[in-house]
């Protein structure tokens, strides 16, 4: 965590030179447009994915300060996402407050999203200066690449919730994972740091490889937190994903254990809208997890990638000299699976 807050820290400092000032337009309709920009930068969070941009470039020996508009823009587009999917999945809380579209309505907060997104392409042009055309365009393709990969991610998840899908094997969760969290989440950033830093083209690949058990330890984690988090700690929603009828992996391994009966009976409640769904209906879904072993089965699976993870990185980055940037990346993967928020 105190890894975590310093380059935080670097980021709220930073986002004066790529956002417009607060109160700063004539008109009272595009300052409050402008609140909306600020909201959930404003909120901090964890602030995981430019960290590790920051880390990676000072892995491989580069000049971290090069590397704050990529990681701004980053954490611009992270938001940005974030905001349009509270929309997608009518979440009610994001970081301990309401989301944007519950404060200021959906029109509003879907133009918000559309500014943030805007915002990511202007802050990656502070790039040319600090380390030139080429890598600027470089970094470009790889924004590019995040933002397909990630929304293909939320198709397939939006097109599993429509249609009522629950026949998902883990491999299915596995690769709803890769697109939409893995590849945004840890391999990205880490790329992206290493090209700022002019890693060689072998090691900035083989982040490809390590990314994607750290990303999807990462993600059993949030499954968990949603489901069995600490209130008052946990800025999200409990159970929002048991309303929502996200796809997680205790879900998927409930689905497994339960006999025809049981199955239909859950396949009643989670694909009732979540307006439709009552707390009885959530308390029951998670009792039946605890009873099937579904939290213990994802806890074990995530310490499971957590452990491939690091294999993986030590195999992969051993020719790397030990410094506070590596030192750092695997701190990070124990963190992952212990956090709390």
């Amino acid at each position: 965590m105190a890894l975590l807050k310093r380059k935080s820290d670097v980021i709220d400092a930073s986002l004066k030179d790529f956002l417009p000032p607060r109160g700063s337009s004539a008109y009272a309709e595009i300052n409050d447009y402008y609140e909306m920009l600020w909201d959930y930068n404003l909120r901090g969070g964890k602030r995981l994915r430019p960290a590790l941009v920051f880390f990676s470039c000072e892995m491989f020996g580069g000049d971290s300060s090069k590397a704050i508009p990529s990681a701004v823009a980053l954490e611009l587009m992270h938001n940005f996402l974030l905001v349009h999917d509270d929309i997608q999945d009518a979440s009610e809380l994001r970081r301990g407050k309401p989301t944007l579209h519950k404060i200021y309505g959906e029109g509003s907060a879907i133009n918000a999203g559309d500014g943030l997104f805007a915002r990511t392409w202007s802050t990656l042009n502070a790039n040319r200066k600090l380390i030139g055309a080429t890598k600027t365009l470089r970094i470009f393709k790889e924004f590019a690449e995040i933002c397909n990969y990630t929304v293909e991610g939320q198709a397939l998840e939006m097109g599993l919730v429509r249609k009522g899908r629950w026949d998902l094997s883990e491999v299915d969760y596995y690769k709803l994972v890769e697109l939409k969290t893995a590849h945004y989440t840890t391999t990205y950033p880490l790329r992206i740091g290493a090209i700022v830093a002019g890693a060689p083209a072998k090691d900035i690949k083989a982040f490809n490889a390590f990314g994607k058990p750290f990303g999807t330890a990462f993600q059993i984690q949030d499954d968990l937190l949603n489901l069995v988090g600490e209130e008052g700690k946990y800025g999200k929603e409990i159970a929002g994903d048991i309303y929502e009828g996200k796809r997680t992996l205790p879900l998927i391994h409930l689905f497994r254990k339960c006999n025809a009966k049981e199955r239909e009976a859950l396949v009643s409640i989670m694909n009732k809208p979540r307006s439709e769904k009552t707390e009885e209906d959530v308390q029951l879904v998670l009792t039946k997890m605890k009873e099937k072993g579904s939290i213990d089965y994802a806890r074990e699976k995530m310490t499971a990638f957590a452990k491939e993870a690091k294999a993986i990185f030590e195999k992969k980055f051993a020719h790397v000299a030990e410094n506070d940037g590596k030192r750092a990346i695997k701190l990070l993967i124990d963190y992952v699976v212990e956090r709390q928020v």
